[in-house]
């Protein structure tokens, strides 16, 4: 029998539970663990992560392990349905079946798991739409559903779960209006959401308001989508921000003062839009944790004084296409720990 050279560690002699078995050595075939005595311990955790399984029918076996917990079969080579043989697994709390091929949609069955805290669906090839029966998932708190083929439109019912912190759905099809997601989203989570992922996922219309109400957010990602208008004044209630990517849109009207009051905010990507008009002094003034400012190709213009010494330390810096003449701008040499710099076209 192969199992991973890592060693089984947490074994308890007198309990004789196993918490955990992990393994990541490239496994294709083996005799099915339950058959195997060294197996009949209780079983907590397992990983089976970074294999070559190709065929989901030899992992039926683990469905005997009925006090499992965490499960994580990333990377590997499945291919077809989620194996139906894992739907009374309800006890299971973490679930990782990213990085595999199952060119399907998700199952039903698997919004029945409401003990489920970590989902990870990431990069599947699953398809289809999302269930409103999401909403029953009330325990999760992280949910990755990114980069697969999954389209529509997205269920109310995530509004419903109010322990959620992290919602990664970047590199979907989702082709709705962004205002139509966070209407969806304001729900009971709102003043809880920390991570939020919505990048490259074909997003349309105007962000509203409602932005505002999501005050815990900490990472913020709707880079390269079609969201389009001026950037809401909400966006300066979001104090608890450090990342925030806006690239790659089609933002217009003018860079609002309040970002310079986003005191917490590291990184800031507004690259690729159609932002206009002057920027001072005053959209800078709090930023003194920024150390990533990434605003190429706008038609923005940086007036500041001569003398001006800026908050922040940055070590990523471009300004391409941006008008920062006629002088060389003094501030930067302020700037102690810059490792790319980009003002080309200036």
């Amino acid at each position: 029998m192969l199992i991973s050279a890592k060693p089984l560690i947490g074994f308890n002699s007198q309990t004789h539970s196993l918490p955990c078995l992990s393994c990541d050595c490239h496994i294709a075939n083996f005799i099915p663990f339950h058959q195997h005595p060294v197996l009949t311990f209780h079983l907590l955790t397992l990983d089976l992560s970074g294999n070559q399984f190709e065929n989901t029918l030899i992992l039926s076996w683990i469905f005997g392990f009925r006090s499992l917990v965490s499960l994580d079969l990333s990377d590997n080579y499945f291919q077809g349905p989620i194996p139906v043989v894992f739907q009374n697994m309800t006890s299971l709390s973490h679930l990782d079946l990213s990085f595999n091929n199952f060119n399907s949609s998700i199952p039903n069955w698997l919004y029945s798991f409401s003990r489920l805290e970590f989902l990870n669906l990431g990069y599947s090839n699953l398809q289809g739409t999302i269930s409103s029966a999401i909403g029953n998932l009330t325990f999760a708190i992280r949910i990755d559903l990114s980069y697969n083929e999954i389209g529509g439109q997205l269920p109310r019912s995530l509004g419903n779960l109010y322990n959620l912190r992290e919602i990664i759905l970047s590199g979907n099809k989702w082709s709705q209006e962004i205002s139509e997601i966070l209407e969806s989203l304001s729900g009971c989570l709102s003043d809880r959401l920390e991570i939020s992922d919505l990048s490259f996922s074909q997003l349309h219309g105007h962000l509203t308001g409602e932005l505002g109400v999501f005050k815990n957010l900490v990472q913020l990602s709707f880079q390269n989508n079609s969201i389009s208008g001026p950037l809401p004044v909400s966006l300066a209630n979001l104090t608890s921000l450090r990342f925030l990517n806006l690239g790659k849109n089609q933002f217009n009207g003018t860079l609002l003062h309040s970002f310079g009051q986003l005191s917490k905010l590291k990184a800031l990507y507004i690259y690729s839009n159609m932002l206009k008009g002057v920027v001072s002094e005053v959209h800078f003034a709090n930023l003194t944790s920024l150390r990533v400012l990434s605003a190429f190709e706008n038609q923005l213009t940086l007036k500041a004084s001569p003398h001006w010494i800026p908050p922040f330390q940055l070590e990523i810096l471009s300004l391409q296409s941006w008008n920062l003449g006629p002088k060389f701008p003094q501030w930067l040499c302020s700037q102690r720990r810059m490792q790319i710099l980009d003002i080309s076209c200036t």
